[in-house]
């Protein structure tokens, strides 16, 4: 984990910790236990920027997160980057369990603890195991059920079991690992409302193409600017939900680019931004998903300087991210960039 930025972080979780030990000691109301000492991980405590390896299992998943240089990727997906803001929370929430009393060291009680094996199909356990770069265990714990009010407003006690122990714990602490991988992926793509857009195109594979264009920036509506001869649109806003698609899109799948064949004419969409360039997406179908390709460039007509630049920076992160990846679509955002101008239309008069 990044040692920069740890410790503003680890300052502030010293400070939950301070309130949830007044909150014990404050609140007749509230659970009266120890507020706990001894760190229930005393080597991930003193390893938390040396963790590189975080490895999770519960009965529907099986997954781990690899830190590679100054990132972090998830290992069934080709390394794609995982939330580091989320990776920084577990160790951290994680290296401040502290240990409040001891349970039951029977293991048919493990179950009302929900600290059974998470191999177990119907199992609400969940394994986490940390390591550092050398492979070295700095944690290894089945984490149990979940008590968010034991310490009222001050913390939260959840029940574990450390590996090789028969014996159970309940700890001062909480952490969320997810139930899947996508819990844990950068899933955004891009992020782009209605109004950041000026121009649209989406073209078939066949060449039929639906241009939707605004005429300035504060225009309420975007319009079809090559609708057929004698055809109207439907509704004024009909347009614009293919205008919105790049509004906080996000992926349900990724995978590396060379996994997939991709046709020689999929759908490709141009969305043109008031910022000056344009994100560039390519759709096609591999069994019942639909997949999307992602590359952007500069407008050419922007002549602006400052502009310009800016606009570069943008289209190099888009391209540095996306490049090498395809993205399993939503179906709402597929539908729309698959959708044909008969979509759109309103029934001819007489019709």
């Amino acid at each position: 984990m990044k040692p920069g930025t740890f410790y503003a972080f680890a300052g502030l979780t010293a400070a939950a910790v301070v309130a949830a030990g007044v909150a014990v000691s404050t609140q007749t109301e509230i659970t009266s236990l120890t507020a706990g000492t001894d760190p229930a991980f005393p080597k991930l405590s003193e390893n938390v920027n040396n963790v590189a390896k975080i490895e999770i299992r519960n009965a529907n998943s099986e997954f781990s997160m690899t830190l590679t240089g100054d990132n972090w990727g998830l290992d069934q997906k080709d390394g794609y980057r995982v939330e580091f803001q989320k990776v920084k929370a577990a160790i951290v929430n994680l290296s401040n369990f502290k240990l409040i009393e001891k349970k039951t060291a029977d293991a048919t009680r493990y179950e009302r603890l929900e600290l059974n094996d998470p191999s177990d199909e119907k199992a609400k356990s969940r394994k986490i195991v940390l390591k550092d770069e050398k492979g070295t265990v700095l944690a290894d714990v089945v984490i149990g059920k979940l008590n968010p009010n034991l310490f009222g407003t001050g913390g939260a006690g959840t029940y574990i079991r450390r590996a090789d122990e028969k014996d159970t714990w309940l700890a001062r602490g909480q952490v969320d690992l997810g139930e899947e991988p996508n819990n844990w992926m950068a899933r955004q793509i891009v992020n782009y409302g209605q109004e950041k857009i000026r121009r649209v195109v989406v073209a078939s594979p066949e060449g039929a193409e639906i241009i939707l264009a605004k005429a300035d920036v504060k225009a309420p509506n975007f319009t079809i600017e090559n609708l057929p001869e004698g055809r109207s649109i439907k509704n004024k806003d009909e347009a614009d939900p293919l205008a919105g698609v790049m509004w906080r899109m996000m992926f349900d799948d990724v995978q590396k680019a060379e996994k997939q064949e991709w046709p020689a004419k999929p759908w490709v969409a141009h969305y043109t931004v008031w910022d000056g360039y344009t994100v560039r997406i390519e759709t096609a179908k591999f069994g019942d998903d639909f997949w999307g390709r992602f590359s952007a460039e500069v407008d050419p007509s922007v002549t602006d300087a400052k502009k310009k630049a800016a606009a570069e920076k943008s289209v190099a992160e888009i391209n540095q991210r996306t490049r090498g990846w395809t993205y399993m679509l939503t179906a709402g955002d597929s539908e729309k960039l698959v959708s044909k101008m008969v979509d759109y239309l309103a029934k001819p008069k007489g019709a």
